[in-house]
Order: structure tokens, then sequence, then C-alpha cells
């Protein structure tokens, strides 16, 4: 088949305050996409920003070689359109700006810095391209994106607009706010259960316990709750298919998490599922994630593989223009459009 009248390659890079994210597509349709394939690097970009305020130089180096090691690779892969973008360690940062203009020198690719709400806009488009309808056209649906740095989150209830709240939270920063230990010591991790619990209990109650009849279709996504998936499945592989849709009870979370916080890293990080540059921060993944199904009273957890990087590719494949889409209106809206913003959250 001649080069013109193949499907159009689409690549996006996410810079995420844990791991460097990046997937290469097929432009299907406007808004339809086949990955075809997919890198994944941890890199601590947020490592110790809390304490600091600034991103440190090694995590800037490693996220920076990373990043280029990537968009190298997409040179032999046809790519017509890529665009990277950075979330909220880059957002957080006194520093953040700086490193966004040395990588789109360093990387001669557009890279946009997100706001919450474009995050959280782009992460909803993604999930929903893989959700199966039976949670989908559930009458209210949360979805959860928890991250490196923070964790956001979407209210869908038919049609109307989706509704986002988001706070500075991920599993980097508790990792480092709260240590364990290593061993993680049973007293540190059931006082950082309790702290979990009561702030996400108290940010549940502020922005969704009022426009909820129910307890929501909880749908989670991004590395921790991936990762408690894949262990689940006990998986040597990682297969994205087998995730997506996957259901996980309490039950099952509470047992993962007895196992995670029973090991000292490095015996986690042998466990069948579990990446082991992911190791050290699990434990507290685990928690958040059983404190996001109390704080909505919910038994059970939906599991989207698919995320802010399909949105994002998705997105692009809607727009026609030249190499990058900076400067083409609608990709990412000032305004987070579709999303209302209740609430941005801070402290930790």
């Amino acid at each position: 088949m001649p080069a013109s009248q193949l499907p159009e390659r689409l690549a996006a890079l996410d810079i995420g305050s844990l791991t460097v994210r990046a997937a290469v597509a097929e432009s299907v349709a406007p808004g339809s996409i086949s990955i075809i394939c997919r890198r994944q690097e941890i890199t601590a970009l947020g490592e110790r920003l809390a304490e600091r305020g600034r991103l440190s130089p090694e995590a800037m180096n490693r996220t920076e070689a990373a990043a280029a090691a990537i968009v190298k690779e997409w040179q032999g892969l046809r790519v017509g359109r890529c665009q990277a973008v950075a979330t909220q360690a880059v957002r957080q940062a006194e520093n953040g700006a700086a490193f966004l203009n040395a990588l789109k020198t360093s990387l001669h690719l557009p890279v946009t810095l997100l706001t919450s709400a474009q995050e959280a806009s782009l992460t909803l488009e993604g999930v929903l391209a893989v959700l199966s309808p039976k949670f989908r056209e559930a009458a209210e649906l949360v979805v959860f994106d928890l991250g490196g740095g923070s964790c956001e989150f979407m209210l869908v209830r038919g049609n109307s607009e989706p509704i986002f709240a988001g706070l500075p939270l991920g599993v980097l920063t508790v990792s480092q706010s709260h240590p364990v230990g290593d061993p993680p010591q049973p007293e540190a991790v059931s006082s950082l259960r309790q702290k979990l619990q009561e702030k996400l209990g108290g940010f549940v109650t502020a922005n969704f316990s009022s426009l909820l009849s129910r307890p929501p279709v909880l749908v989670g996504t991004a590395g921790a709750v991936t990762t408690l998936a894949a262990m689940s499945l006990k998986m040597m592989a990682y297969e994205p298919d087998r995730i997506n849709n996957l259901v996980l009870s309490r039950n099952q979370l509470d047992e993962l998490t007895a196992i995670l916080a029973g090991l000292p890293e490095s015996e986690r990080a042998r466990l069948p599922g579990l990446n082991a540059a992911r190791a050290g921060v699990m434990v507290a993944g685990a928690l958040l994630v059983l404190a996001i199904l109390q704080a909505f009273s919910q038994d059970f957890l939906v599991v989207s593989d698919a995320g802010l990087l399909e949105g994002l590719l998705s997105r692009l494949s809607k727009i026609h223009g030249p190499r990058g889409v900076n400067d083409q209106p609608g990709c990412f809206p000032d305004n987070g459009k579709g999303v209302i913003i209740l609430l941005q959250g801070s402290g930790n």
C-alpha cells in the first residue's frame, strides 16, 4: 500500500510525577485509535518535591533521558503527529516552567502543561473508550486517576456534564511524606491507613456526597490500580486487554494490601504482576485505593488500563493539521471543556 494510503500514526508522551508513559497509535477514525506499541519508564520526577518545592537535577535528568529515548524510537515508526504533556509534578514545582522549556528544546516536540481539569477530561475520554457498557451506562459513575503526585476524580451522571474534583495526593507523595518503614511497620501502616481514610472521606463528603444518590460505580486507572489488578491475576507479562474492565472486590484488595504491607521492598519487587520499580510506592498505593472505596461506600472497583495517554491520542485523532497540536484550537481547552470544576484541593 502506498504510504499516502496508510493510516495516520499518532504518538503521545505523558510525563507524570512517577512514570513516563508513551504510546503510538493508528488513527482509525476521528476519536478512534488502535494502539500499536506502548512504553513506560519509572523516573520519579516528583521525588522529594513536597519537601523541596523544586524538581531535583537528578530527577529531571532521568526523566529527560527517558523521554528522549522514547522520542528517538518514534523516528522509525512513521509517526505523523505527536504531543507530550506534563502533569502534577511540573505544575507544582518552582522550576517546573524551566524544566518544561528544557524538554521542548531537547525533544523538539510540543510539550503542554495540563491543568488538573484538562488532565481529568483527557483521562475520562480514554477510560470511557474502553469501558464496558454495563459500567459506562451506570446512573452514577466515578472515574479516578491515581497518579504519583495527584488524584483526579470525575463524576459522570447520564447526559449531565462530568464534574471534576482533584487533590495533590498520589502514591509517590504519600510514600515519601508518610514512610511506613522497610519492612513496613504495622503501627505505621495502620496510622497511614487511618490518615488516608480521614483525608479521602472528608474530600468526598465535601465534593461529591451531596451529588450522589447511591454508591457510584467506581472505575480506577493509572499504575497503582493496574498493578493491583495484575497482581490479582498473577501476570508474568502485562496484558492491557485483560486489565480493562476487570473487577476487584474490597476483599481482594484487602488481601493484596496485606501481602504488600507484610513484605520488605526487595521481596515485594518479586511478586507476580508487580513492576519491581514500583515496589516502593505500592503500600501507599493500595491503602489509597482502599480509602477511596471506603469514602464512596463501595465494595468493588472496575479497573481501566486506558486513561490519560489514550485520551490524548483520541483527541489528537480528531485534529487535522501539521505535526504537533499546541496551536490547534479545542485540543486543550483552557477551561477544561466539558468538565465542571468543583475544587482543586491542597496539602496532603
